[in-house]
């Protein structure tokens, strides 16, 4: 689909479209499948979750297997990063 963004007029996008051989979607400029109360109804999506910070979890785990990685140890390359997966559930649990 293009809707005229700026990124959609980029030369570099027109080559990709080219070279894979996609075509063009017209569309009106107005989509009466996008009303402006949908962006309200995004907010009340995300309340629920408002002021939780779940990012810095994931950072600390990823920071702790990387010096885990970097810093050696008898298993680390066999370990592999197995902290981030059980972080990212942890988040995902916690939405539920």
């Amino acid at each position: 689909m293009y809707d005229n963004a700026t990124l959609h007029k980029s030369q570099y996008v027109w080559q990709i479209l080219r070279r894979w051989e996609w075509e063009e979607l017209e569309h009106p400029p107005y989509s009466p499948n996008v009303s402006t109360c949908h962006f309200d109804l995004i907010l009340k999506i995300k309340e629920p979750i408002r002021g939780k910070q779940f990012a810095t979890r994931v950072v600390n785990v990823l920071r702790q297997q990387v010096t885990r990685f970097t810093h050696g140890g008898e298993n680390a390359e066999a370990d592999g990063i197995t902290g981030p997966p059980t972080a990212c559930g942890d988040c995902r649990r916690g939405l539920r």
